[in-house]
């Protein structure tokens, strides 16, 4: 009981000692403003494509041994997830035994 006492009394020093640090890692944004000579010239912010974002989907299985096995797949924004579902599969076939168990 001591020892988690004297734990928990350290991860809080060190949760106070580090929330007390005011400097930041990040530098503050800066305003950038652009000026064009001519008026046919348009500047404009690019916003960024939803294909930059990634999904991700669990699929749960079960081998002959009775185990069951979660495979993680991620992907680009938009894809099926039966096309999803097919490279989980295909990895959890290639690692089946001669048994039909997972190794």
């Amino acid at each position: 009981m001591k020892q988690f006492i004297l734990a928990f009394a350290c991860l809080a020093i060190g949760f106070s000692a580090n929330a007390a640090n005011p400097k930041s890692s990040t530098p503050p944004a800066v305003k950038v403003e652009v000026k064009t000579t001519q008026p046919e010239i348009r500047v404009e912010e690019k916003q960024p494509a939803a294909s930059f974002f990634r999904i991700q989907k669990r699929f749960d299985m079960w081998d002959a041994c009775g185990q069951m096995i979660s495979v993680w797949v991620s992907a680009p924004n938009g894809t099926a997830w039966d096309t999803m579902y097919s490279v989980a599969i295909h990895h959890v076939m290639d690692c089946l035994n001669s048994n039909g168990c997972y190794q």
